[in-house]
């Protein structure tokens, strides 16, 4: 497998997003919108987030398709203060082949809520939850939640790097807040979704002398849970000869099968 599908296998890890705080659930009474993204930490029976995964990969230089069914879990299992001295979740995440399998691990995600100031709101004062992986810093939600408003999610992310350009400039979005979202596994009856991302150039390759691409970002968040649906979508196409004229990129679904609270 080249080195363009390594990098896209890579990006499977980053999904994530994630829920918990230091010794019991933090119900938020101040800000509610908080436990759309609860924060637990406990000695026993850790809060966990369990999913199904269906990845796709293409490769444009052997013009192949691979197929990838997999679970994840996410379990925040301590907390530690960061170089801010900010309190941050660390978040374990597991993969395993298939359901019943032997949990193997696969990386830790480091959660932090900081105070943000932003212009966009008649309260300037929120809240951002940054999630670093990959010394990689992204804002996953801004509180208060609120339906229609927007932030650049990837701001911190690394898009000098060639396997994550595509991250530039993405609009987060809030929508659907309070509505029930069925997840093609599990009915949640109070639930927000974030578009992160939507963008299309001669997707479907109509005109061959024209370069091509897909990007389609969306996760969706149930109170007191955390997420429990994500797609990240990104196919790219050149014109060009045989090799050229295939689509590179990937697409991974994730949806929650399995929780605690």
């Amino acid at each position: 497998m080249n080195n363009k599908i390594i990098s896209y296998l890579l990006l499977v890890a980053i999904f994530s997003a994630a829920f918990f705080s230091c010794k019991k659930v933090n119900n938020s009474t101040t800000d509610p919108t908080l436990n759309y993204f609860p924060l637990i930490l406990r000695q026993t029976n850790a809060h966990y987030v369990t999913y199904n995964v269906d990845s796709v990969y293409y490769d444009s230089t052997s013009c192949s398709r691979y197929e990838v069914k997999s679970m994840m879990k996410y379990v925040i299992t301590d907390t530690v203060r960061n170089a801010n001295d900010q309190l941050t979740y660390m978040m374990n995440v597991y993969t395993s082949p298939y359901p019943g399998g032997f949990w193997t691990p696969n990386s830790v995600i480091e959660i932090t809520l900081a105070p943000t100031t932003v212009t966009n709101l008649a309260d300037p004062t929120t809240t951002s939850l940054f999630y670093v992986q990959d010394q990689t810093n992204y804002v996953k939600l801004m509180f208060p939640i609120a339906n229609g408003f927007t932030w650049k999610g990837n701001q911190n992310a690394n898009t000098q790097n060639y396997a994550f350009s595509y991250l530039a400039n993405w609009n987060y979005n809030y929508r659907n807040l309070g509505l029930s979202y069925f997840n093609n596994q599990i009915e949640f009856a109070n639930t927000v979704t974030v578009l992160e991302d939507s963008e299309s150039v001669n997707y479907t390759g109509v005109d061959t002398g024209v370069a091509g691409y897909f990007t389609y970002a969306k996760e969706v968040y149930a109170y007191n849970v955390g997420m429990i649906y994500k797609q990240w979508t990104h196919y790219t196409w050149k014109p060009g000869g045989l090799t050229d004229s295939c689509w590179n990129g990937y697409s991974v679904t994730m949806e929650a099968v399995d929780y605690n609270q």
